[in-house]
């Protein structure tokens, strides 16, 4: 299912665009048709009758307007890939477009976790040096240190209100997830919901696109909250894993591992982040970028940036470049100039359990 386009083409490049269209299409059937089989529309009522030019210009506007500016782009080119105005069109003004856009065109976004006040630039110029150009390929190093770090990654399961969610084994015998994910309502009450939950460690897909067969743990039965800061402030919730995990983790058995991280790690938006998640409930995902970081907010214990989430992804831990824990992601807003995330500081959530005297190092 495609998604509206959030951020319309400049008035110069709706004219490259219009130009472009009657260039490759100087038959109105033909145009009929390519509208019928690309946009699954009758050109006559989405963009009128008249003369070709009043069409065209009909159709751009209305494809505009219902967010199917996209498709029509495409649907053209796929039909016209040898016409010199449509190429140049699709090669230089298309891919600059594309580029803008902070969602994947294929995903529609879905809102999920608090609120966002979001602080960066919301113009679609400023936005484009968020989308520098990726590496070429990724140092093997790195993707061994992210590797590790997904033995401490687990899918959150509350099958009692079909709610799927990511943690990450922070210490020994605990989890750590938003505090949102057990309390989505005023209703709900996490110490009750803590029956329920159901953490599942080494959720990875095979080959034939199965599920590996996953290690799934209860919650301490007596003392399963350790603390937790509300979704206005720091969103987390510590969670405390039943005496059965312990003896897993004291085992042999290397499969599970805590994640790494130090108290002092800071953050820039030169940096990357990187986030091993469980979206949609589905097996870990693993979202790179180098530059997607838009901003830091110590004082709020805040961090934005524009990688790939869904729902499902609430509580999934966010690495450096060094694999090093530096946040707990926890929101996803779409808003009219793209769709925006936002995680809460390692830093911070560590500051705030050392205040309520709750240390691992």
């Amino acid at each position: 299912m495609k998604t509206t386009i959030s951020m319309p083409l400049s008035n110069s490049e709706i004219e490259k665009l219009f130009e472009a269209l009657l260039d490759a299409y100087r038959d109105y059937n033909k145009l009929q048709r390519m509208v019928k089989f690309k946009l699954g529309e009758n050109l006559e009522r989405f963009a009128g009758r008249g003369d070709l030019e009043t069409v065209v210009f009909n159709l751009i506007d209305s494809a505009e307007a219902r967010g199917k500016l996209e498709r029509l782009i495409l649907g053209a080119y796929e039909q016209n890939p040898d016409n010199p105005e449509l190429k140049k069109f699709y090669e230089t003004v298309f891919k600059n477009f594309k580029q803008r856009k902070i969602v994947d065109s294929d995903v529609t976004p879905k809102d999920f976790g608090p609120n966002i006040d979001w602080r960066s630039k919301t113009d679609e110029i400023e936005l484009q040096r968020f989308f520098k150009k990726q590496p070429d390929w990724y140092d093997v190093g790195f993707l061994q240190r992210i590797i590790e770090q997904a033995k401490s990654v687990c899918r959150v399961d509350l099958p009692s209100l079909n709610i799927t969610a990511t943690g990450v084994l922070i210490a020994s015998k605990y989890v750590l997830t938003n505090y949102h994910v057990l309390k989505l309502n005023d209703k709900d009450n996490p110490e009750l919901n803590t029956k329920n939950v159901r953490l599942n460690f080494g959720c990875f897909s095979l080959n034939d696109g199965r599920e590996t067969q996953s290690k799934s743990f209860l919650l301490d039965s007596e003392n399963p909250i350790i603390a937790s800061s509300p979704v206005a402030e720091l969103d987390y919730i510590l969670l405390q894993l039943e005496e059965a995990f312990i003896q897993t983790l004291n085992s042999d058995d290397t499969t599970i591992k805590p994640a790494q991280w130090e108290t002092n790690i800071s953050l820039s938006e030169t940096d990357s982040i990187n986030i091993l998640q469980h979206p949609n409930g589905e097996s870990m995902k693993l979202s790179i970028t180098c530059d997607g970081i838009t901003g830091i907010y110590p004082n709020s214990g805040l961090v934005q940036y524009i990688n790939k989430t869904t729902g499902g992804s609430s509580g999934s831990p966010c690495f450096n470049e060094n694999g090093e824990l530096v946040a707990l992601h926890h929101a996803q807003r779409s808003k009219s100039f793209g769709t925006i995330r936002e995680g809460i500081l390692f830093s911070s959530i560590y500051y705030d359990l050392a205040q309520k005297s709750i240390k691992f190092k």
